[in-house]
């Protein structure tokens, strides 16, 4: 395994965080499906980091841990490698999260979107210094034509009556794990959603496939919520089906 430069130094870069509980990864054949999707991968690769992820994690002495596996094009040839870090919860999963909606916006996809995570984060980061002092804060990302996307590090859930709906990622975003997961255990929808369509939610969430869901209290600016069953819910079922 060949262990690659810092993350803003190659081509091509695809970076996917999995949540290690037990010696699992509970969400790796979804992981797997993403890394599939882009066009560059090779398959035997992808049959290397498929055989020896799965081993390297059993190895693991701790309970929860991030895995950080990074992919990418060094001199002309595909590498990878996977480092693993401390999970540590914190108080968004009981208390929520507020949402500021940053004026950095994510630019359209040209082709069609592959829902992958670049290791590039130029803008991520540029919408993550916009961000207000204050304590558990996401970014809300929009797209170049005003529509809700993602924040900066989770994918975007709201529930009017008994559907929830999620954004329409078809040109932007990325298109996370822990949605995909979720997509075959609720009822859901995805359709494009403005910030006053959020903010006529009965209830909001954020998922990824580390943290699971973590309820949205706020659209700083717009809407206040309270943390309701349909969100605890979620969380309930992640905890009885993933970890």
């Amino acid at each position: 395994m060949q262990s690659l430069p810092a993350d803003e130094s190659y081509e091509d870069g695809i970076l996917e965080t999995m949540r290690c509980h037990n010696g699992r990864l509970p969400l790796w054949p979804l992981h797997r499906e993403r890394l599939a999707r882009n066009a560059g991968l090779d398959e035997m690769l992808l049959k290397e980091i498929d055989q020896c992820i799965p081993r390297l994690v059993e190895q693991l002495n701790q309970k929860m841990a991030i895995a950080r596996l990074r992919l990418g094009s060094v001199g002309g040839e595909w590498c990878w490698d996977l480092s693993l870090l401390p999970l540590k919860l914190t108080a968004e999963t009981e208390l929520g999260v507020r949402l500021y909606p940053c004026k950095t916006y994510l630019s359209l996809s040209k082709s069609r979107n592959l829902g992958s995570k670049l290791l590039c984060r130029n803008r991520y980061n540029k919408a993550k210094s916009e961000l207000p002092e204050g304590e558990r804060i996401d970014g809300l990302m929009l797209d170049s034509e005003g529509r809700v996307i993602e924040s900066l590090r989770c994918n975007l859930l709201a529930r009017f009556g008994n559907t929830w709906i999620t954004p329409d990622l078809h040109r932007c975003g990325v298109r996370g794990v822990m949605r995909d997961w979720l997509s075959s255990e609720i009822q859901w929808q995805e359709r494009d959603l403005e910030i006053w369509d959020l903010s006529g939610a009965d209830e909001v969430a954020l998922c990824n496939s580390v943290r699971g869901v973590l309820p949205v209290v706020e659209i700083i600016g717009h809407q206040r919520w309270s943390i309701g069953a349909g969100v605890r819910g979620l969380q309930h079922l992640i905890m009885e089906t993933l970890w």
